[in-house]
């Protein structure tokens, strides 16, 4: 009997490990949780105005969370998971965005809504976190890379779907023209110092003429490898580090007087990033 009873104990310990892993902060009554006690408290309270006054007009819904940690979840997980528990975005359309800020983890996310997927992109989610917010937090600015951070997505997010799919195509063919340059001048590089390798081989090599035969000395070896350790090198800058690797207002129902949350269809849309 003993045994049985320690059994069921390890296994509803067992089966209670996922659901304290997913424990998640209560859905707020505002549209600002400072649960990591990130934001200036004046601020706070104006940007939580600022939130439901875009919300009662739009009919979308922009939320900020902040929290001590992510319970050993992914930022893109706990993302998905605050969203859907929270129940973000408008009601009928599931316009919305949050951001999501992870204090011991140093992580952000900006994770976006299915109806808001056209305008507030994953690219456009991707530039807001690397340009604004994370330079602010790296100068320990956290109230104004998140203030910044949202005023950027909600300017995403009123845009014209046509407007923000030409700003991606344009940004897109600006970025190939540059890999092409670099490509370029990576090549026309080598090609240089093939030319300069083989002038010097050819200047030093005519006092040697007469002979028929000569050995492959060390001094031969030290200049096949410098050869193509400059060859590589400047293959590899011209790549860009290419081995790197990669990733408010509030509508809707709900309660709080301020909407937000009715919603909830989050499909893992937005981008990641740290500081």
């Amino acid at each position: 009997m003993t045994l049985i009873r320690t059994l069921i104990v390890l296994a509803i310990a067992l089966l209670a490990l996922p659901a304290a892993a997913q424990e998640l902060p209560p859905r707020p009554d505002g549209p600002v949780y400072d649960g990591a006690n990130m934001i200036d408290d004046a601020v706070e309270a104006q940007l939580d105005e600022r939130l439901r006054v875009y919300n009662r007009e739009t009919g979308r819904s922009v939320i900020v969370a902040t929290v001590p940690d992510l319970g050993g979840e992914t930022v893109e997980g706990y993302a998905v998971d605050v969203y859907q528990a929270w129940g973000i975005g408008g009601e009928e359309t599931d316009e919305g965005a949050l951001l999501l800020v992870a204090q011991e983890e140093r992580k952000i996310r900006i994770e976006v809504g299915y109806g808001s997927t056209p305008t507030l992109t994953d690219a456009a989610s991707g530039r807001i976190i690397r340009n604004t917010i994370t330079p602010a937090f790296k100068q320990d600015d956290y109230t104004g890379g998140i203030v910044a951070g949202v005023a950027q997505m909600i300017e995403a997010l009123d845009m014209d779907p046509a407007t923000a799919r030409a700003i991606e195509e344009a940004e897109a063919a600006a970025g190939a023209q540059g890999n092409d340059r670099r490509s370029a001048s990576t090549w026309l590089g080598a090609i240089v110092w093939i030319a300069l390798i083989f002038g010097f081989a050819f200047i030093f090599g005519r006092g040697k003429k007469g002979r028929r035969r000569r050995r492959y000395g060390a001094g031969d070896a030290v200049g096949d490898v410098l050869l193509w350790s400059a060859i590589g090198s400047m293959l590899n800058d011209g790549d860009g580090g290419g081995w790197g690797g990669g990733g408010g207002g509030f509508g809707g129902g709900g309660g709080g007087g301020f909407g937000g949350f009715g919603g909830g269809m989050s499909g893992g849309g937005g981008a990641s990033g740290g500081w």
